[in-house]
């Protein structure tokens, strides 16, 4: 598993090729723009320039970028999934100008209308826009915790939005090791039986293993990401993720807290000391 963080864009997206670089990233992850924002101005030739002479070093395949947090592709509210549906275009449009392969995405909340309904529509939708829009990105359907009315809880949802899409080679899977605790997937306890239900039914899928420790209990349905170490997860069970074969060539992307420096180095450190020589 290769090892990084999400990394900020504050100042323009090719500075976080900066802050991965300082705190010795093997691999990232970023926003395309504002998670907070539907909208932002265009990239400038200067910022996909820049963007790609620094992301050379580092490798575009070890790239991936994490969709706005506003976007619910199976919002009942036909305003929002309209909006929704042209900040997916357009943040999939901005990974194709970064030659970013991989973009991370929660499946979406029905907000009442049913989980089989909330499905269905996230499908149309992608199939709308990979119909629409030639983009070379992989859509990577994150595991999520559960809360509310969030889907991607299981691995039945996300396997029913790959296996029902018209473009299942345009999807991939991310997983969340905070995520899939909570929602009752014992990694602490059961991990080669959970790791073993997700290779058995996505094998080459998985790209991108969010690497986040918890302090809410298996089950709990709660996301609260925790320091590595720190949390219930602990050290051991990350002993043993960084050194499972199967997610050879994995990104594997911290979402914790940071240090007191506002870095990942010390976490990331942490990890790395975890690996056993092969």
């Amino acid at each position: 598993m290769l090892l990084g963080a999400h990394e900020s864009i504050a100042g323009g997206v090719y500075n976080s090729l900066k802050f991965a670089e300082s705190d010795d990233c093997e691999c990232l992850q970023i926003f395309t723009k504002n998670a907070n924002r539907w909208v932002a101005k265009p990239y400038s030739d200067k910022d996909i320039n820049k963007f790609k002479v620094y992301a050379e070093s580092l490798g575009f395949n070890r790239i991936c970028a994490h969709s706005a947090y506003l976007i619910n592709l199976c919002s009942p509210k036909k305003e929002t999934e309209e909006k929704s549906v042209k900040c997916f275009i357009d943040e999939l449009s901005r990974c194709d100008q970064l030659n970013v392969p991989f973009y991370v995405m929660h499946p979406g909340s029905h907000l009442g209308i049913g989980e089989e309904a909330g499905l269905k529509k996230i499908v149309e939708n992608i199939d709308f826009v990979y119909s629409e829009h030639n983009f070379s990105v992989m859509l990577l359907l994150e595991m999520t915790a559960g809360q509310g009315t969030n889907l991607g809880y299981k691995w039945e949802h996300i396997d029913y939005i790959i296996q029902n899409s018209m473009y299942p080679d345009k999807l991939g899977v991310c997983l969340d090791s905070a995520h899939m605790y909570a929602a009752g997937y014992d990694l602490k306890n059961k991990y080669d039986e959970v790791i073993d239900t997700f290779f058995t039914n996505f094998k080459d899928k998985i790209k991108v293993f969010h690497l986040n420790d918890t302090n809410k209990e298996c089950g709990s349905k709660v996301d609260r990401h925790a320091y590595i170490g720190r949390g219930l997860l602990g050290l051991e069970f990350f002993e043993k993720l960084v050194n499972d074969e199967r997610l050879d060539g994995v990104l594997g992307i911290l979402e914790t807290p940071f240090d007191e420096d506002k870095s990942y180095k010390n976490q990331l450190d942490i990890l790395k000391s975890l690996r056993r020589q092969k």
